[in-house]
């Protein structure tokens, strides 16, 4: 599949005339989009549940390549017993949704609160590790050069300036040195690259972690010119053939601006078991379905903890170190309950806010994902530390 996504268009037409043949429809450029013309407004935050994905306004379309879901396998004692427990944590805290694998096989799977296995919910900031899912790839492919790069070698109008000296690294460990930006613009603004361009250097890169939407959005940014530059589409084409699709994951939604340009930091809309195609691809080095989808030394290096934070990496949360409280950022408010250190040191995690999650324990072979609404009280040590035991 990694090679399919490098052929040339000539070499693309057999492939789409196979598609036509087989009812599905070609798109051009303009036909993923819906509701362009109708953005999500301040009201439409108010109160809804997160599997209104409508409300997210508007979105492009994936067609993806929608594969056969692993049969489930019962557990054994030990591990029931630990998913029934972590099953009623999760429904105590709005839980909505529960997939755990075991070694690939799915073990557990359940649904509440109106959700489904063919729903899909708004992950919020787990689409953060997807971009930096991304950027391991665009590297292999030598769309960008090193993750050591001064982000001016992809941002033309921060070329000549100071903060084109920010290296993606520091980008994506969220030690960016940039000020903080305005959420609601972030989210609002009519072409939200243009409203990340105006963050001015705070502090000095590599110093201090800041986690901030908006430096996820140049990273988007900067992805998508690199990718413009070399003739590759942009991300959302780049998401779906050099990952979505070679993952075998199915039809999802990503929300962009109104410029129609990916938001890089939220918005990815998919099910429950597109999520945990993406956690054992992890899970697995980079390789699944017999390819090598991501690098395994990428996938090592977004799980080494960063200089500025040792409980983040390259864009994804880590357990090597415990506070009780882990806080985003010095002005957020939120912190996330962490009762007990991880017994699994090498666990990898997305956090979408307010309990959206997908957890990978190598060591201990799962792969887990667990859709709630918000709850700021959900504890993140929770569920993986009673998978972890059981399996000790």
């Amino acid at each position: 599949m990694r090679i399919a996504r490098r052929l040339a268009p000539a070499a693309l037409a057999p492939v789409l005339a196979l598609a036509l043949a087989s009812g599905v429809a070609a798109h051009g450029p303009d036909e993923r989009y819906s509701d362009l013309d109708n953005p999500m407004t301040p009201a439409d935050m108010q109160g809804a549940s997160v599997l209104d994905v409508d409300r997210y306004r508007p979105t492009y379309a994936l067609e993806g390549c929608a594969s056969d879901f692993p049969a489930a396998a019962g557990p054994d004692a030990n591990l029931a017993a630990a998913l029934a427990e972590a099953q009623a944590f999760s429904d105590s805290h709005k839980g909505l949704g529960l997939l755990v694998l075991k070694d690939g096989v799915p073990v557990h799977e359940s649904y509440g609160g109106g959700a489904s296995v063919t729903s899909t919910s708004a992950s919020a900031s787990m689409m953060k590790s997807l971009i930096g899912l991304l950027y391991g790839i665009a590297i292999e492919d030598g769309v960008i050069a090193s993750v050591d790069d001064p982000i001016g070698d992809y941002i033309a109008e921060w070329e000549d300036d100071p903060r084109g000296a920010i290296t993606l690294r520091q980008m994506l460990t969220m030690s960016s040195g940039l000020a903080p930006s305005d959420f609601m613009k972030i989210i609002f603004a009519p072409d939200i690259g243009a409203e990340a361009l105006k963050l001015e250097l705070a502090g000095e890169p590599g110093s201090t972690f800041y986690y901030n939407n908006a430096v996820t959005k140049l990273l988007t940014l900067a992805l998508d010119r690199a990718l413009a530059r070399q003739e590759k589409g942009g991300v959302l084409d780049y998401l779906e053939s050099a990952l979505w699709c070679p993952l075998g994951n199915g039809p999802a939604r990503v929300w962009v601006d109104p410029a129609g340009k990916a938001r890089g930091y939220a918005g990815m809309q998919a099910t429950l078991r597109d999520w945990a195609r993406v956690g054992e691809m992890i899970r697995n080095s980079g390789r699944a379905g017999g390819e090598q989808i991501v690098p395994a030394s990428w996938i090592a290096a977004m799980a080494s903890p960063s200089q500025a934070n040792p409980q983040y990496g390259l864009h994804v949360w880590l357990g090597r170190e415990h506070t009780l409280e882990r806080a985003y950022n010095a002005d957020n408010p939120v912190k996330v309950p962490h009762s007990e250190p991880f017994v699994a040191e090498d666990i990898v995690y997305f956090d979408g806010f307010g309990g959206q999650r997908v957890y990978v324990l190598p060591s201990q072979g799962f792969t887990v994902v667990r859709i709630g609404e918000v709850d700021l009280t959900y504890d993140d040590a929770v569920i993986p530390n009673l998978l972890a035991r059981a399996a000790e």
